[in-house]
């Protein structure tokens, strides 16, 4: 009796002294549930990433303009070459040659990029396009193109790829006397309204992408037409 009139006395102090450890229920632990979140990765429209590579193009051409001229005139013009290889492929004259793209591709690169660059700076700063297209001057800025400009680089063509095929300058010279004046005749039929719309209508900075955009097709002519004759 004695030792449980003790035990009652202990047990009746300690509920006393602390009576939340044992009255109160052990704190829960609450868990917080993982959730595993899926990354959406945006998949951009046709049209969106054309506007950005254009964009792209824009911050290009004003950064590095002559180089950005180059590049593009170089993946163009190599691209003519491919599409006039494709046409001969039809035809049953062998298959795509990827040093005569690269030829092409290299010309447009080193000669018709640079050449237009410069050439069409010049004749903007010489003859100052007017704010109507409809003009004696755009007229006459079209007749310096063609009819001084365009023989010259039209001989410095045939010239560049005699020289770069290993045929020399006198089978370049020769292919000017025998071919330049009907060559003349077929691109006046493309460049003479190209060009009217180039130098009346096409602000400075895109006029040498307008020519090389024209120059797919009219690459696909000269290039048919020198490597009949190589």
């Amino acid at each position: 009796n004695a030792m449980a009139f003790l035990l009652r006395n202990v047990v009746i102090a300690l509920l006393l002294r602390c009576p939340s450890a044992f009255l109160t229920q052990p704190p829960k632990i609450v868990r917080t549930p993982i959730t595993l979140r899926r990354r959406h990765v945006a998949v951009k429209a046709g049209p969106e990433v054309l506007g950005d590579a254009w964009q792209s193009y824009l911050g290009a051409l004003e950064a590095y303009p002559l180089v950005t001229k180059m590049a593009t005139a170089t993946v163009i013009i190599g691209a003519g070459d491919a599409a006039a290889q494709a046409i001969e492929a039809q035809k049953g004259e062998g298959g795509v040659s990827a040093a005569r793209v690269a030829r092409w591709a290299f010309f447009g690169f080193i000669l018709q990029a640079p050449w237009n660059h410069y050439y069409q700076n010049a004749l903007e700063w010489a003859i100052p396009s007017t704010p109507s297209p409809w003009t004696l001057t755009t007229a006459g800025k079209v007749a310096v193109d063609q009819f001084v400009q365009a023989p010259i680089f039209t001989a410095l063509i045939f010239l560049f790829f005699a020289l770069l095929e290993g045929r020399g300058a006198g089978a370049g010279v020769d292919q000017i006397r025998r071919e330049l004046p009907a060559t003349l005749a077929k691109n006046w039929l493309i460049f003479i309204p190209a060009t009217f719309v180039n130098l009346g209508l096409v602000p400075l900075q895109f006029r040498v992408l307008f020519i090389n955009v024209v120059f797919f097709f009219w690459v696909i002519v000269l290039s048919l037409l020198i490597n009949e004759t190589a």
